[in-house]
């Protein structure tokens, strides 16, 4: 009974971690941020539609109409991952066609900062991928 206990627990923790952001992927992103000394901008010019590439829970990648941006969420936003809309995942703007830091919001979820970014750091930022020490080391096999 206690042996089933166990792995139930082990279960649900390794459920949950399954289904958040890491925060090595977030802080992937931060240092990225950081090293690219990446120009803070206040609003997007957007269109009607909003459309974003998710990177994690906390990053979205965004065209807008001069060029694409990198917006970090206010708090870890799981409603990224949705496919399904809720009441609660309304976009808050003031403007159909301009996004603003700190006031507008993407799924429910505030804007915090919002990133310039060159279309070679959009894919740099894409192909950032598992922090340093989550790959699988898988050895070479030797010829005998």
């Amino acid at each position: 009974m206690k042996t089933m206990r166990v792995i139930l627990i082990v279960a649900m923790l390794a459920g949950c971690a399954a289904g958040s952001t890491q925060p090595q992927e977030i802080e992937a992103v931060r240092d990225y941020v950081a090293a690219s000394e990446l120009v803070e901008v206040d609003q997007i010019r957007t269109s009607r539609n909003v459309s974003y590439t998710y990177l994690n829970d906390r990053y979205v990648l965004m065209p807008g109409r001069r060029g694409n941006y990198l917006v970090e969420l206010s708090r870890d936003c799981f409603e990224l991952r949705r496919q399904e809309w809720t009441p609660e995942m309304v976009d808050r703007r003031d403007n159909a066609n301009i996004l603003r830091a700190r006031f507008d919001t993407i799924r429910g979820c505030h804007i915090g900062t919002m990133y310039e970014i060159t279309e070679d750091q959009k894919k740099e930022l894409r192909d950032l991928g598992d922090a340093p020490g989550d790959e699988i080391f898988l050895p070479e096999e030797k010829d005998d």
